[in-house]
């Protein structure tokens, strides 16, 4: 899945929507990022690369195996040694490649303990610089979802996070779980963003005198990853 490809206009629109229109109730200042994935995840493709030079060297084997005359005498010697090494090698380059281009094969040797710190870590760079953390009253709240890992982070500043509470974030992530799990990701920002401005609007109000909109309310788009 495409980051910049999965979401059309309308669907851009509707997000944006949703977060002026919380944003009128809340000095909060809501920011939505959608990434592709969160991770290079090199260890996995140099395990990935690994298992298909191993592969590939056995399969060596058993065609010498297979190829020997019915009827032939004495022991079959034995593979070269640089033959071994040159299909190891050449096995590990093709894995590692593959691994690249599709991220399920690469998932297949990624720990969800890695992943799970890669959304972490990207979600907090994407909230350092996007100018969350630089709010006048500290109230940025990020909704970021990570497309391959299938996870969604909502992270809050200060002010935010006292208004909303830990707890409550992983609520607002709850609620949102059935949508992403349809692949509705439209629906599973807008949600998240009513949500929490029904929260923020109960601790931190829209001011009458002052109620700037410090940030633009467009959908933060990642491809590959932060």
């Amino acid at each position: 899945m495409n980051a910049d490809k999965l979401m059309g206009e309308e669907d851009r629109l509707k997000v944006r929507e949703t977060i002026a229109g919380v944003e009128e109730k809340t000095t909060a200042e809501i920011v939505c990022a959608l990434a592709t994935e969160s991770g290079r995840y090199d260890r996995g493709e140099s395990l990935a690369g690994l298992f298909v030079g191993v592969v590939a060297v056995l399969l060596a084997h058993a065609v010498r195996l297979y190829l020997q005359p019915e009827g032939s005498w004495g022991e079959l010697p034995a593979l070269d040694p640089l033959w071994q090494v040159l299909i190891v090698s050449g096995g590990f380059i093709a894995g590692t490649l593959l691994a690249s281009f599709f991220p399920r094969l690469r998932g297949l040797f990624v720990l969800d303990r890695e992943e799970e710190e890669e959304v972490a870590r990207s979600a907090a760079f994407v909230f350092a610089t996007s100018g969350m953390d630089t709010t006048a009253g500290r109230t940025g709240l990020l909704v970021y979802i990570s497309l391959r890992e299938r996870r969604l982070v909502v992270l809050a500043d200060e002010a935010a996070l006292g208004a909303v509470g830990a707890e409550g974030l992983e609520e607002l992530k709850d609620n949102a779980a059935e949508l992403l799990a349809e692949g509705k990701f439209t629906d599973a920002f807008v949600k998240v963003v009513e949500d929490a401005g029904a929260k923020l609007a109960e601790s931190l109000p829209a001011s009458r005198a002052v109620n700037s909109d410090e940030l633009d309310n467009h959908v933060l788009f990642f491809h590959p990853r932060p």
